[in-house]
């Protein structure tokens, strides 16, 4: 396998020892060297995981003609995506650390630190679809209102909010809910709108994944961690459910997948939740 071209732009502090470390890496990626585990490949994107680093590398093409103009106004994808993660965690939100941007013929691509976690959607098929009324499952939508009223409350809008857009990290003892996929993550051009419509990505839940005392525990805590008047919390809510049902009819309940690879769930359940945590009297 011959290999491109490559340059490496952002390391963080220009670490000399950083750089040369993920050259070797990216040469052995390029080379097909079996320490990289392939996890997706289609015209858009490759992803691979390095184990052993603990790191993912995503490229995203650059060909198509949109995609040229976006670069010469915003950046390229990868340069985006160090945005949107410099803009979550400067707001106290959690995202995997971007360790390195570069490209190649094409391409842009990010070198990316690989978190260990449950998707969210994932993991409520795989380990709490069956308890509506564990209180462990209350305080996880607890935690995502808190944790997407902090990311908006400063005026941060995330480019596709599905549940398994949200990752739930081990941390110590507690858990956190980190927001990965953050290529279109940035500050809000129209925030109403685009509040909206992450609202409604998040809560794209099917009855078996959260029942109505979830969805209002997740708004009670969401407009705690972003006050509204109480007329537009009650507007934005009764549109949110509105907006999921219409999208429900049209392509129907989105469904978790199984995790079978990993067993997160004997760690999880002895954690609680961070941003909750915090709240409460110490």
């Amino acid at each position: 396998m011959s290999q491109p071209p490559f340059t490496l732009e952002h390391i963080p502090n220009q670490d000399n020892s950083l750089k040369e470390a993920y050259t070797q890496a990216l040469q052995q990626f390029f080379s097909g060297d079996p320490a990289w585990k392939q996890v997706k490949q289609n015209s858009r994107n490759t992803i691979a995981i390095h184990p052993d680093m603990g790191v993912y590398f995503k490229s995203f093409n650059r060909s198509p003609v949109t995609e040229r103009l976006k670069s010469t106004f915003t950046g390229g994808r990868a340069k985006r995506t160090l945005a949107g993660t410099e803009l979550l965690q400067e707001a106290g939100c959690m995202a995997p650390k971007i360790l390195a941007t570069g490209y190649y013929p094409d391409n842009d691509f990010i070198i990316m630190e690989a978190l260990e976690g449950a998707p969210l959607l994932n993991a409520i098929e795989s380990y709490l679809r069956d308890s509506p009324d564990s209180q462990w499952r209350k305080d996880l939508f607890r935690e995502l209102g808190l944790t997407i009223g902090k990311m908006h409350a400063n005026g941060i809008i995330h480019g596709d909010l599905r549940g398994n857009n949200v990752v739930i990290v081990p941390d110590h003892q507690r858990y956190r809910l980190a927001m990965i996929d953050n290529e279109r993550t940035r500050k809000a051009f129209r925030f109403n709108r685009e509040q909206q419509r992450n609202l409604k990505q998040i809560m794209l839940f099917g009855p078996c994944y959260i029942t109505p005392d979830e969805r209002d525990l997740f708004f009670d805590c969401y407009f705690q961690a972003f006050p509204h008047p109480k007329q537009r919390a009650a507007q934005l809510k009764e549109k949110t459910f509105t907006e999921v049902e219409k999208h429900f009819q049209r392509k129907g309940v989105v469904q978790g997948t199984p995790l079978e690879s990993v067993n997160y769930w004997p760690i999880l359940k002895t954690l609680s939740p961070f941003e909750l945590s915090a709240q409460s009297p110490q």
